[in-house]
């Protein structure tokens, strides 16, 4: 990350599976007038290869007293389900990412796990990021890895309210060709749904919630919500009733 103004009185960052213990929740209240609750603060996941660089993510993030900044490791993202992840996930407003060094299993787990539990994913730069990183359909997008603390901080408020954000100077040229290899990935995304995936798509075309579709296929609520996302993914999707459109006109369902 870039020089920024130092960094003073930050708060010790936390991986989210130690938050139950630690009081990070809501900003302190002995200041406050009786009968008013305390601003309520995001919290932002950090992904990075290495502690050092989590680390010093975190403190630019809390260098907003409004923001608090949870390490989320790379090894739980690894997996291929991606199941072990899915409540340091959703147990973020927002996340971070610095994709270099990460695996690129790891990357594309991250966007379907962000999708799937609605957390947008802020990218510090677009080299290396999955195909299907950036769309503008989903809240997040992606600024330069050397963007100053204050854009950073501003880009972390900007995509919680549920805008996509871009920085001009992250290479258009790279981001050009993602969206193009979004269309790319559209167009086979027939042969790319796994017959479980598609088993989830019938049932969500005839209307059932994740609950009733866990049942009918004998699998949990979580693994429902990982093949819902997955499917939202590959046909890039933004809602469960845009994906079965797009999957009928594709002649992947039959109505």
């Amino acid at each position: 990350m870039p020089s920024a103004s130092p960094i003073v009185n930050s708060a010790p960052i936390t991986s989210i599976s130690d938050r139950a213990d630690a009081p990070i929740g809501r900003r302190p209240v002995h200041n406050l007038p009786m009968g008013i609750p305390a601003p309520q603060r995001l919290v932002v996941g950090i992904v990075a290869a290495y502690p050092s660089m989590r680390a010093g993510l975190g403190a630019l993030v809390q260098s907003d007293l409004n923001l608090t900044a949870s390490a989320i490791a790379p090894a739980a993202l690894a997996a291929a389900s991606g199941l072990p992840a899915l409540g340091q996930i959703s147990d973020a407003d927002v996340i971070l990412i610095d994709p270099g060094d990460l695996p690129q299993d790891t990357l594309a787990n991250l966007v379907t796990m962000g999708r799937q539990e609605d957390v947008p994913l802020l990218w510090l730069g677009s080299h290396g990021l999955p195909n299907n990183a950036l769309s503008s359909r989903f809240a997040g997008g992606v600024i330069a890895p050397d963007a100053e603390a204050g854009a950073v901080v501003s880009a972390i408020h900007a995509v919680h309210e549920g805008l996509y954000v871009l920085d001009p100077n992250v290479s258009q040229i790279d981001v050009a060709a993602q969206s193009q290899t979004e269309i790319e990935d559209r167009e086979v995304a027939a042969t790319t749904l796994s017959p479980r995936e598609r088993e989830v798509l019938e049932l969500v075309a005839a209307g059932l919630p994740n609950k009733a579709i866990a049942r009918s296929l004998g699998i949990s609520d979580h693994t429902v919500k990982f093949h819902v996302s997955s499917v939202l993914t590959k046909l890039d999707a933004g809602s469960r009733t845009e994906a079965v459109t797009l999957a009928t006109r594709q002649g992947i369902l039959s109505l």
